[in-house]
């Protein structure tokens, strides 16, 4: 039987940014891969590294970002070992992104007609003005935008916030790419609109076949449309497995610290719980586990040497020295 390529492969992923204060050790190690029609989402406070792992997969790092090691497989070519051109033609056609400010997506001086026809156009080569609005139509109507006549011929300016990001998927799917980076695309919107977004991507995810690479720190939001759950800690992965037996059974202190600190409708609190301590300084990481100063169930030797990445259940793994590599 012939053996089917997944969209998107991620093995072993370092990046370090350079700055004049030193070398920000922003991403170590982290591997996954999100099948065909699937959402895996990467969870993690601000700084953790999401979103740079994000850039990474579309090719759009800052200048002072360097990939140390690792792979990144697009349909099964390493696209770091890529030139610009060549990085040029998979960008937007076979990976797109959609960022948490829908705004500045999109030039104010253009209509999202516009915007969309050159994207259609420089991706798929199509030149004829007729079809290039039909295709740019048909994305509007796709994300569930109504009347996309006008919103075809509005200034982004002229459409609500919830308007302007499903306009932004438009761009990111009109494409037909086979992945879609979504880096927190509802942070921005209120909770009504958060919903209808979240719905929309796992409504295209599934009728498109899009893998789908969900960036939050919204545990709620990632219960809602991930199928399986990274969670970052200081640029590692801590824990990686099915989303219900993350969520339900978490094996990490900090992920279960991370589930703690959701409010709660049906639990009255006094204060809203908090991990206690930052994120370490990424210049100087400790020479043990990353999470040792803030966990309360740290072992002798979590001061010393950082955890492997273990299979405890099948799918489900943990960086924690509770779980011992036993092979």
């Amino acid at each position: 039987m012939m053996s089917v390529t997944k969209p998107l492969v991620v093995e072993n992923l370092t990046i370090h940014y350079y700055t004049l204060e030193g070398i920000v050790k922003a991403v170590r190690n982290v591997s996954f891969s999100v099948e065909r029609g699937e959402s895996v989402c990467l969870v993690g406070e601000s700084g953790s590294g999401k979103s740079t792992i994000g850039l990474a997969i579309v090719g759009a790092l800052p200048a002072n970002a360097r990939i140390i090691s690792g792979k990144i497989l697009v349909s099964g070519v390493n696209v770091l070992e890529l030139d610009q051109k060549e990085l040029e033609k998979i960008r937007g056609k076979e990976v797109s992104i959609i960022f948490q400010d829908p705004a500045a997506s999109f030039n104010p001086l253009f209509t999202i007609g516009q915007i969309l026809s050159d994207v259609i156009k420089h991706k798929l080569g199509i030149d004829d003005k007729e079809k290039l609005k039909k295709k740019a139509l048909e994305a509007l109507r796709i994300v569930g935008l109504p009347d996309p006549e006008r919103v075809y011929n509005s200034y982004p300016h002229e459409l609500s916030g919830g308007m302007l990001q499903r306009a932004a998927i438009a761009v990111a799917v009109s494409t037909n790419p086979k992945i879609l980076v979504a880096d927190e695309p509802t942070t921005m919107l209120d909770v009504t609109l958060q919903a209808q977004i979240l719905d929309l991507l796992q409504d295209l995810r599934k009728k498109l076949g899009l893998a789908l690479v969900f960036i939050t720190h919204n545990l709620g939001v990632a219960a809602t449309i991930c199928d399986r759950i990274l969670v970052i800690y200081a640029g590692s992965t801590v824990e990686f497995g099915p989303v219900d037996e993350v969520l339900l059974n978490p094996l990490h202190p900090y992920t279960r610290k991370l589930i703690e600190c959701v409010p709660r409708s049906s639990v009255r609190v006094g204060r809203l719980k908090y991990i206690p301590g930052s994120l370490p300084d990424l210049r100087k990481l400790p020479p043990g586990c990353v999470f040792e100063p803030r966990c309360e169930e740290a072992l002798e030797i979590c001061k010393m040497k950082p955890p492997e990445l273990v299979e405890v259940k099948p799918g489900h793994f943990v960086a924690c020295h509770k779980y011992p590599n036993k092979r």
